[in-house]
């Protein structure tokens, strides 16, 4: 058995999504993008591959010399501000450059004196590579009275210092992309404070940030953040989207993966039904078309099936291989149906004779639904787990025996852990 990784791909040729296209387009738009600086967005829903695509575009950039940074801000969610992080992550990349250490230093410092003084101390302790060491900081917080004139005369400058600093780093013609990723996995206030330092401190530099995030998650972060403070303005103006187009200039919606493109893809990790076009279709229907779900999804198939086969002495057919598929969706997908199964293992079968009754007089679904028991009625209504269980017509997958369907979910217990994870 093969697992799949999540881990973001880097190399054209690792390129299983077809993103290259896409990259080219964004990355040629952006070389020709003046004046700086420039903030992408790069959106797209939880495991819809943006840390490959941004991967990718960092290594398109890299081939012809341009300068990059790679700032994951959910490292440092909750342990310092996350804003700082990231201004002495590039300051720290500037630290290296001989010509720039002392510049780099004096930056850094009134960063942190900044970050102290607004009440925000974490981040002074938090190591930032060199650039400003844990005793500097103790000696700096003890110094604060004395220095408070000449640091916000630093302060003040800071923007532009940056800025200075900047095109030093990368010279008079060249540009900064700093890629700023798994925004939205950090908590609201963070993400916001990330936002705003665009604005705040880099507004004079030659940088382009690429943020990657859900649009719609930072759209509802923005929108609670000032939603007391506009109470009564037009909606236009209260709503998040309108926020976060202040900040993106450029913004890309990352294409949805084709199906047949992610079969393609996983078909050589799954060690049973990989040839199979039911079971595919079932895992459409059952799971979308997101990719860090179909990883996850086959992995835990291939390890309860393994695990099957190694206390088995028989061979396990197709018929079985295709329940415990089914099963697995929807364990996956629909959490409180898979908690009925556990304790009425029947309600599998009784729910889809109820299906097929509907299905051959849709007229009578409400008569139909008064033989169920009451706790399966609200199954009744959903209609995804009516397409999974009734997929395939005369050809679809058969309910499997109660005592059958009980050894399966304990097996998935061994495989993917308890069920309400």
């Amino acid at each position: 058995m093969r697992p799949l990784t999540d881990n973001p791909v880097s190399s054209p040729e690792d390129d299983a999504f077809r993103f290259g296209p896409y990259v080219d387009v964004l990355h040629n738009a952006v070389e020709q993008a003046t004046p700086l600086p420039l903030t992408v967005g790069v959106f797209g829903s939880w495991g819809a591959g943006k840390s490959s695509f941004l991967q990718l575009w960092q290594r398109r950039f890299e081939a012809k010399q341009t300068r990059t940074i790679w700032f994951n801000p959910w490292k440092y969610d909750r342990k310092v501000e996350v804003w700082a992080a990231l201004l002495h992550t590039i300051l720290s990349e500037m630290e290296k450059e001989d010509t720039l250490k002392d510049k780099a230093k004096k930056l850094a410092r009134a960063a942190t004196w900044l970050s102290v003084r607004a009440g925000l101390g974490a981040a002074a302790a938090f190591a930032t590579g060199g650039v400003v060491k844990g005793e500097q900081v103790d000696k700096m917080l003890e110094g604060l009275a004395e220095e408070d004139s000449a640091q916000y005369r630093q302060v003040n400058r800071f923007e532009f210092d940056f800025a200075e600093a900047v095109s030093e780093f990368v010279g008079e013609d060249g540009r900064l992309v700093v890629f700023v990723d798994d925004l939205d996995r950090c908590t609201p206030e963070s993400a916001m404070t990330v936002l705003e330092s665009l604005k705040l401190f880099f507004a004079q530099s030659q940088c382009v940030f690429v943020l990657a995030l859900d649009l719609d998650v930072l759209a509802a972060v923005a929108t609670n953040k000032f939603d007391e403070a506009l109470k009564g303005a037009p909606s236009d103006v209260v709503s998040g989207m309108a926020y976060l187009d202040k900040i993106v200039q450029l913004p890309f919606f990352l294409p949805d993966v084709g199906f047949d493109t992610l079969r393609e893809a996983f078909g050589p990790y799954l060690s049973e039904l990989a040839d199979d076009s039911f079971f595919w279709e079932l895992l459409r229907r059952g799971l979308g078309v997101n990719p860090r779900r179909l990883k996850r999804y086959i992995n835990v198939f291939n390890m309860a099936l393994a695990v099957f086969q190694a206390h088995g002495t028989q061979p396990l057919s197709r018929e079985f291989r295709l329940q415990l598929a089914v099963l697995l969706i929807i364990r996956s997908r629909h959490r409180a149906f898979f908690h009925a199964l556990t304790s009425e293992p029947e309600a599998w079968r009784n729910l889809t004779v109820f299906f097929e009754r509907v299905q051959g007089n849709p007229g009578g679904r409400n008569s139909y639904a008064l033989d169920l028991d009451e706790h399966l009625q609200p199954f009744g209504k959903d209609k995804d787990i009516e397409r999974l269980l009734t997929y395939g017509g005369a050809e679809r997958v058969q309910p499997p025996s109660g005592e059958t369907l009980l050894t399966m979910i304990s097996t998935l217990r061994n495989a993917a852990g308890p069920d309400e994870l």
